[in-house]
C-alpha cells in the first residue's frame, strides 16, 4: 500500500514537472513580447527594436515590442512581474526598475528583488556633469571654487539626477540650489539657454549638445572613462567622494522562468549585442556602451547597485514618494 501511495505521488510530481521541462526545450513555439517601460522613440526603445529585429530569425518566431511608459518604469515592471513565467513576456528594465525604485517609493506593486529573473545586460549608460556654455569654468575644480564663492544652480529631471546633485554638494561642501524639471531634456534646454548653471544627467541625452559646443562637459560621474568623450575626466579624480553608479539597460523575465529558457534567451541576446552592425548603430548615437554577460553577472550588478543607491539616497535625504 505504501509503495502504491509513493508511486502515485511520484506520478503526480512528474506530471507537474515534465510538461514545463518539455516546454522549455521546445521554446519558443509562439511570439515573444518585450515590454519597454519607456515611451516610443526613446533611444532605449530604439535599442530594443534593433535587438528585436535580430531576435526574430534567431528564435524563429515573431518578437513584439510593446511600450508601457510610466514614472520610474513602475507600470511596465509590474506587468512583467505578474506575467506567466514561460519566457514569452520579458522586459527591458534599467537600474531604476530593478535597483533604485525600492528606495524611492513607499510601496510598489512588485518586488524587484524577488519577482524577476535576470537574462542579459544590454548596455551601460554613463552619467556626465555639464555646465552652461558661458559659465567661467573649465573643470570640476573651477566648479567647486565658484560654488564656494557665490553658489550655483543645479537642474535635475529625475530623482537620480537629484541624488547626484546632493552627493556632489555634500562631497564638495558648496552652496548648490536645486531646480526641478519634468525630465532631463527640459533641464538640458535651460542649461543651453543659460538659465541654470549645471546639471548631472545621462550622457546620451546631452551627447549631441556637448559635441556641438552648446554645453560644457565638466566630468563623468561614473567609475569608468568613456570612449565617446576621451578627454573628459572622471569626477572622482578631483573629488573622490563624488562617484555615482553608471546607469544600465538589461533584459529580465518573470521569476521562476525555466533555466533552459533563460539560457536560450541569454545566448541569442549576447550574440546579437556583439554583432558589429548592432554596436555601430547603438554606440554611434553617443554615450551608450553595449556589453553583455551571464545572468549571474547581471544579478550581481543589480545587487551591488541596489546597495550603493540605497546608501546614496539615504545620505541625500530623499524621502520615499
Amino acid at each position: 500500500m505504501r509503495f502504491k501511495t509513493f508511486s502515485a505521488a511520484l506520478v503526480l510530481v512528474l506530471a507537474a514537472v515534465l510538461p514545463a521541462s518539455a516546454q522549455a526545450q521546445d521554446y519558443p513555439v509562439r511570439s515573444v513580447t518585450i515590454i519597454v517601460p519607456f515611451p516610443a522613440g526613446f533611444i532605449s526603445d530604439t535599442l530594443t527594436r534593433v535587438i528585436a529585429e535580430k531576435l526574430r530569425p534567431a528564435l524563429g518566431q515573431a518578437v513584439v515590442v510593446e511600450n508601457k511608459p510610466s514614472v520610474g518604469g513602475i507600470v511596465g515592471a509590474a506587468y512583467v512581474a505578474k506575467a506567466e513565467a514561460d519566457g514569452y513576456t520579458i522586459m527591458l528594465g534599467w537600474n531604476s526598475t530593478n535597483a533604485i525604485n525600492p528606495f524611492l517609493y513607499k510601496s510598489l506593486s512588485c518586488d524587484p528583488a524577488k519577482d524577476f529573473a535576470p537574462i542579459a545586460f544590454a548596455d551601460e549608460i554613463p552619467g556626465v556633469l555639464i555646465a552652461r556654455p558661458d559659465l567661467p569654468v573649465k573643470n570640476l575644480a573651477d566648479i567647486i571654487k565658484l560654488g564656494k564663492s557665490k553658489g550655483l544652480t543645479y537642474a535635475y529631471g529625475n530623482t537620480t539626477n537629484l541624488v547626484a546633485g546632493e552627493t556632489f554638494k555634500n562631497a564638495a561642501n558648496i552652496d548648490l540650489t536645486t531646480v526641478p524639471y519634468k525630465g532631463e531634456p527640459f533641464g538640458l534646454t535651460d542649461i543651453i539657454d543659460g538659465h541654470v548653471d549645471m546639471m548631472s544627467l545621462n550622457l546620451p541625452v546631452a551627447y549631441q549638445m556637448i559635441k556641438a559646443g552648446k554645453v560644457k562637459a565638466i566630468a563623468l560621474t561614473g567609475p569608468r572613462k568613456v570612449s565617446a568623450l576621451p578627454d573628459v575626466p572622471l569626477a572622482s579624480e578631483t573629488l573622490p567622494a563624488f562617484s555615482m553608479p553608471n546607469g544600465w539597460l538589461a533584459f529580465f523575465a518573470p521569476a521562476r522562468t525555466p533555466n533552459a529558457v533563460i539560457e536560450r534567451l541569454n545566448k541569442e541576446l549576447v550574440a546579437i549585442m556583439n554583432m558589429p552592425d548592432v554596436k555601430a548603430k547603438i554606440e554611434g548615437t553617443g554615450g551608450y556602451v553595449l556589453y553583455s554577460g551571464t545572468p549571474d553577472e547581471l544579478q550581481k550588478r543589480v545587487d551591488q547597485d541596489a546597495k550603493r543607491w540605497g546608501e546614496l539616497i539615504k545620505a541625500a535625504k530623499v524621502p520615499p514618494q
